[in-house]
């Protein structure tokens, strides 16, 4: 099913460079709504020396930018879990869109920052994109597309709350053993 859907958004790209010489959607920064590019004149199309990726060729892509998520986290000191809401939902907007379409830097860091509110660990897009000298303007541009192709569904089941809770149980019942064993 996964490839099916890397498959059909890699396949739309490529129809979408041969139509218009170019992927890249424009994005309105007021209510993130999506356009094509302009559309090339007649005696252009399918001369464009631009040729798509492949699909294994954007899966490369979103592993190089996922492990980009996971430096940026480290650089900020950000807790596992907002590495992890971040990765998923990267992981989850290109199930819909290609690499080709939508630039995977400005995804990465606008999953960064929307997984940083939904953590509750709040940086302003303007720390997030100082800290790594980008313009968070790029940040606040693609938060909307992003969540809309995540259907605003922005809960992430991470397992780090049920290892934390496991390891407080197991210091818990420590102490406890400890206790009883040297009253007793």
């Amino acid at each position: 099913d996964l490839v099916n859907k890397w498959t059909t958004a890699n396949r739309r790209s490529a129809e979408i460079l041969a139509q218009y010489g170019t992927t890249r959607l424009k994005v309105d920064p007021v209510d993130g709504s999506i356009s094509n590019p302009e559309p090339v004149p007649d005696h252009v199309v399918g001369s464009s020396s631009v040729k798509p990726l492949s699909c294994e060729e954007e899966q490369v892509m979103r592993i190089f930018y996922e492990q980009k998520i996971q430096e940026v986290c480290r650089a900020f000191k950000f807790p596992h879990k907002i590495q992890a809401t971040a990765i998923i939902y990267f992981k989850r907007f290109y199930l819909q869109w290609s690499v080709m379409e939508h630039h995977p830097k400005h995804i990465m860091l606008t999953c960064v920052y929307a997984s940083c509110k939904v953590e509750e660990n709040h940086v302003s897009a303007e720390e997030l994109g100082k800290g790594i000298q980008q313009d968070h303007q790029i940040i606040l541009n693609n938060e909307m597309i992003v969540l809309k192709s995540l259907d605003f569904d922005l809960i992430v089941y991470a397992p780090y709350r049920s290892i934390e809770g496991f390891i407080d149980d197991m210091d818990v019942s420590s102490v406890i053993f400890v206790m009883v064993h040297t009253n007793g």
